[in-house]
Order: C-alpha cells, then sequence, then structure tokens
C-alpha cells in the first residue's frame, strides 16, 4: 500500500488538531493536557506530544496526517517528528490564526524552525479564524511571502469544515496523479454529514457553518496564569497604564520608566533597531521585564525559575492575544 504524509505546524489554538481531526477516518489521537501558560487565553487544552489522523485516499493507498505541539517548551517533538516520524512528508502545512495581533511573526517565527525541513517539501499556509478578523488580507500575506522570496499557496480555511480541509490536502498531494480527489471529498463530506445527522439540502447543513468567536480572558488574567510569573502591567500605545494585577505604585512606575527608556534611547540612536524588551536580572532574584510593540507594552515580573528566553516567549504569545491593539 503507497503512504503519504503531510506535517500540520503552527501556534497553539491555530487549528491543527482540529483540522487533521475533521478529515480523519479515525480517531485522532492526540495528547492534549490543560494549559499552564499564555496558551489559556485561546484554549483550555494544548497538544503536548502530537496529533495522529489517517485518511484513506483508496484501496491501495492511505495519507497519514501529523500535527506537532504548538508551545515552543515541547520542540523536542518537532525535531523527533522532523527527523523520524514524518521524515518523508509530501508537505508542510502552516496554520496560522488570523486573529493574532501579529500574525507575521508567527510565519517567520516557523520558517526559522522549520526552513530545512520546508526547503526539501510542499510549503503551504493555511489562514484561520479569518471570518472573526479579516485583517491581514490574502494579498498582504502573499507580499509578505514575496518580500522574503518564498512561492506558497495561501489559503484561507475554516479548520472545523471538512471541504476547506481538503482543499489543503489537494494542494498538498497536487503532484500526484492517481488519486480519485471527488469520491475522497465526497465521502469526507457524507461521513461528516452522518455523524451531524443533517440533510444536505438543509441551510443548517452543520459542516458549512460560520465559525463561533471564543470567549477571551484578560492579557492580565492570562499572564497570571503562567507558572513563574507574580506581576503583570499592560500599558498602551501612549505608555498609559491600562490593566495590572500589581497596586503597588513603585512597581507599576518602573515598568513605565523602562518602557519611556526605551523610547528615548531609539530617539537618541535611531540607527538602532525598535527595542523590543527590556530585562533587569539578578541572581536567584525575581526579574522585571518590559516587552515592546509600537502598540502596546507588557511589564512582567518573574521569579527566579523563570529564563529569559521562557519569558520573551510568554510575553510574545500574550501580546499576541492582547485586545487592547488598536486595529487601524
Amino acid at each position: 500500500m503507497k503512504s503519504y504524509k503531510v506535517l500540520f505546524v503552527g501556534s497553539p489554538g491555530s487549528g491543527k488538531t482540529t483540522a487533521i481531526r475533521t478529515i480523519s477516518d479515525i480517531d485522532v489521537v492526540d495528547t492534549d493536557a490543560k494549559v499552564s501558560d499564555s496558551t489559556i487565553k485561546r484554549k483550555r487544552t494544548t497538544t503536548v506530544g502530537m496529533d495522529y489522523g489517517k485518511l484513506s485516499l483508496g484501496e491501495d493507498s492511505v495519507l497519514h496526517l501529523y500535527g506537532t505541539p504548538g508551545q515552543e517548551r515541547f520542540k523536542f517533538m518537532w525535531d523527533l517528528m522532523v527527523s523520524d516520524l514524518a521524515n518523508d512528508a509530501s508537505a508542510l502545512i502552516l496554520l496560522i490564526d488570523n486573529t493574532r495581533n501579529y500574525p507575521f511573526r508567527d510565519i517567520e517565527y516557523y520558517l526559522s524552525e522549520f526552513w530545512d525541513y520546508i526547503a526539501k517539501r510542499h510549503f503551504i499556509i493555511a489562514v484561520t479564524r479569518s471570518d472573526l478578523k479579516n485583517d491581514p488580507t490574502e494579498a498582504d500575506y502573499q507580499n509578505c511571502l514575496k518580500e522574503k522570496g518564498i512561492l506558497a499557496p495561501i489559503i484561507f480555511i475554516d479548520a472545523r469544515k471538512p471541504m476547506d480541509v481538503m482543499d489543503l490536502i489537494m494542494s498538498a498531494l497536487s503532484q500526484e496523479e492517481n488519486i480519485n480527489w471527488a469520491e475522497i471529498s465526497h465521502r469526507v463530506a457524507m461521513t461528516e454529514l452522518k455523524k451531524r445527522n443533517l440533510d444536505p439540502d438543509s441551510p443548517q447543513f452543520e459542516w458549512l457553518r460560520k465559525t463561533r468567536d471564543v470567549p477571551k480572558i484578560s492579557i492580565i488574567e492570562a499572564a497570571m496564569q503562567v507558572r513563574g510569573i507574580i506581576g503583570a502591567t499592560h500599558l498602551n500605545e501612549k505608555q498609559v497604564q491600562t490593566d495590572t494585577s500589581r497596586h503597588d505604585l513603585e512597581c507599576n512606575e518602573l515598568f513605565r520608566s523602562l518602557a519611556k527608556l526605551a523610547a528615548a534611547i531609539e530617539n537618541k540612536a535611531p540607527q538602532l533597531d525598535q527595542i523590543r524588551n527590556i530585562s533587569l536580572h539578578a541572581p536567584y532574584k525575581e526579574s522585571i521585564s518590559v516587552f515592546l510593540e509600537p502598540d502596546q507594552a507588557l511589564g512582567l515580573l518573574t521569579n527566579s525559575s523563570m529564563t529569559h528566553t521562557q519569558i520573551r516567549r510568554q510575553a510574545e504569545d500574550l501580546l499576541q492575544w492582547s485586545d487592547n491593539v488598536e486595529n487601524t
């Protein structure tokens, strides 16, 4: 029997597990666990190992579907999958959540992490949740890839719709000539129909429904769910405090002072790149850090159990989900 493989990667909550579950002929093997970091902003569980599903492509061929864990602390699984389990995959599908504040950074991050793997196989970008936030547009994503010299399909999908996910699979295996895509698509659609026990002619046909919004919690609530963070303050683009878990004026004033210091350095030394964070560390002591974006900043007070890399990654994820960004 001929076997094909496709690897799904992307940030936590981008739809990897859902996409695989949507078209798999078998119950998806996953290793979800309750989250303990900023991913709680979007989902209550996160994949800590991998997702695995399977789709029959006919009597003599099968497609194996693999999904990586999204969180950086499980990167050891990324290495295992690209070097072993999915080493011979036909394609890598990168899922990008359009509701994140800086989705192009996700593209840059995963291109960097998986570049050697991507360079040897078909690469597709699948944009999810665009019905909740329609900016960036397809043209914006195309320009992003063009600037990087990359030519790849960009497909906007709802990961819960079988036909949307099938579009990804057909693109991933587009060079395979002996696959009856019409028959497979019909079978996948009918399987979903039976699961939901709906009339195909009904306007309520569930797999054509729009994505429903997911309730969010505040950036400060999300930060305080992270093990090792003991205080958080959010500032807007004018460095005015919008929310905080700290009620001591000295700590919050220090956050603002660090943000102003970054702005002052940028004004004095315009040849420097934008300062993204300033951190004060001492061995075995609490650390104080401010992470800066043009439209917001996040101050974090952390204990000695967190490394700077861990703090930075958590801050980046938290700022991606912040609701305090002005959309222009």
